[in-house]
């Protein structure tokens, strides 16, 4: 039993759990990657932007209701010329962004987390969403390697030894991280005040000067992105509708259950399974113990991590800022580090009295809160999450088709529809694509078009998928349109995987 324990404190002390832990991020990141789900319809509608414009026509407001930095957009639209137009190209900025986010956030936790490292490292490198959206043709993933990269970079910036080529490092890449990631502009602004503020408290009026040019090379680098793209973005009255209630309220009473509900959904989005409440108060009270031992610990880092936050809730309560869903993405990491230290602090204080103890409470504490996102990544990674996978049913019906047969796509499914379908062949005047109107709208025209353009017509492809809401209706939705074509005509044949599906109708029985 001692030689036992003697081995697992030379596992704890030496490389291998920190390299066991980066392994895993990388492996469940490059899995789902490597599954090559289909563009859902946030990402098609983004890639026909990217596929159809030119560089300087990126530059203007997108269509579809789309918005994305202006460097990831110019990035990826060269990785489509100079590779080809593919899934796997239109994704490499999110799943480089996530591969190089978990060796940051090791580098971050191995350096300046202590034992609370271990937790933060397996909570980042499992979270679902973290995982996900590493390949989602979205700048989400990028937020969340920016914030962990300007934290990490700030962490060097500060106290008296901090080094000119480190702060000339933070000024490059933050220059630079402004043009692909909205929040991290935000961060960086949060970022400079406080290095500022340490400087000048310190009277280090050398560094300070540094710091004022790095705020310059920032403000310069935001005055551009702003001009450019930002302005007509944070003017866009369609998106500002669409995330009508993910802005702060102000004032903050006027609505208390909006900070419980943002909250308690971004814990979720790390998979700490809320089913528990006593998940949900444990992980609260580790975030709280996380936010105080940082301020006793060093009140400059404390601020480092919490003032961005304040400043994208201010940009959030002039409704600049959504916070809510994945535009919240780059704060996971912020929640995950505070209640990694909070457990490292617990750690900390019981190791005070015995040791044994310290390590027996710090592993059940880890165990209990790493279960669930744990468990889901490897579920995950056994069967990749493929969303509305479309491109199976595009496959099946360019292969069984006939040269008349009419094929309508739900409304839904258009922006993938219409990405997909050049490689498919699936183009003409026999596609009859759903406009996407609005839930009573669009269902209105869905009855429209299967009364005036469907009947009569002895071969129909429908094809279904990102069914979001269907006019009120109770239960599965697919099902519900369905029984409806079933009123009309009799299905022949059909071909459902996940998230899509196609049945092939005979309307021509009077």
């Amino acid at each position: 039993m001692c030689s036992l324990w003697n081995r697992l404190k030379f596992f704890l002390k030496s490389d291998y759990i920190w390299w066991t832990l980066i392994s895993l991020g990388v492996i469940f990141r490059l899995q789902q990657y490597i599954a090559n789900r289909s563009l859902w319809h946030d990402e098609a509608n983004l890639a026909l932007n990217i596929i159809n414009r030119t560089f300087a026509e990126l530059l203007q407001p997108l269509d579809y209701d789309q918005g994305a930095p202006i460097g990831f957009l110019l990035i990826t639209k060269t990785f489509t010329l100079l590779f080809g137009n593919e899934d796997y190209i239109l994704r490499l900025i999110p799943i480089l962004s996530g591969l190089l986010a978990t060796y940051l956030a090791y580098r971050l936790a191995k350096e300046y987390l202590g034992v609370g490292g271990y937790l933060f490292l397996l909570i980042f490198a499992t979270s679902w969403s973290l995982v996900y959206y590493a390949s989602d043709l979205k700048q989400y993933a990028s937020d969340v390697m920016a914030v962990v990269l300007l934290i990490y970079l700030a962490f060097r910036s500060l106290g008296e030894d901090a080094k000119k080529k480190d702060i000339i490092m933070l000024a490059v890449v933050g220059f630079f991280l402004i043009w692909i990631s909205h929040p991290g502009a935000f961060v960086a602004a949060g970022i400079g005040l406080v290095l500022a503020l340490e400087k000048f408290l310190k009277k280090s009026y050398t560094r300070l000067s540094w710091m004022l040019g790095m705020g310059v090379v920032w403000i310069v680098s935001f005055g551009s992105t702003y001009l450019i793209s930002l302005r007509s973005l944070a003017a866009d009255e369609s998106l500002k509708h669409y995330w009508r209630n993910a802005f702060m309220p102000i004032p903050p009473w006027k609505d208390w259950g909006w900070f419980i509900k943002t909250y308690t959904s971004l814990l979720q989005s790390t998979s700490w399974g809320l089913d528990s409440e006593k998940l949900l108060w444990l992980s609260t009270a580790l975030i709280i113990i996380g936010v105080i031992s940082y301020f006793f610990k060093d009140w400059y880092k404390a601020l480092i991590i919490i003032v961005p936050v304040s400043i994208v809730s201010l940009a959030s309560a002039m409704q600049i800022y959504p916070i809510r869903g994945r535009l919240a993405l780059f704060l996971i990491p912020i929640i995950i580090l505070l209640l990694a230290e909070g457990a490292g602090r617990i750690y900390i204080f019981i190791n005070q009295w015995n040791h044994n103890a310290a390590i027996i409470t710090y592993f059940a504490l880890v165990l209990f809160i790493a279960w669930t996102p744990v468990n889901g990544a490897i579920d995950n990674f056994l069967s990749p999450r493929l969303g509305a996978h479309i491109k199976p049913v595009l496959t099946y019906v360019s292969e069984n088709r006939n040269e008349d047969d009419i094929v309508y796509i739900y409304h839904g499914a258009r922006p993938s529809f219409n990405y997909y379908a050049p490689f498919y062949g699936l183009e003409g005047e026999s596609i009859i694509t759903g406009l996407d109107l609005g839930n009573t709208q669009a269902l209105t025209q869905f009855y429209k078009h299967v009364n005036n353009k469907l009947n009569g017509h002895s071969r129909v492809w429908v094809i279904f998928s990102h069914i979001v809401d269907c006019g009120g209706c109770e239960g599965d939705m697919e099902t519900f349109y369905v029984e409806y074509l079933n009123q009309y005509g009799s299905i022949e044949e059909q071909y459902n995987v996940e998230g899509a599906s196609v049945y092939r109708y005979d309307f021509s029985a009077p």
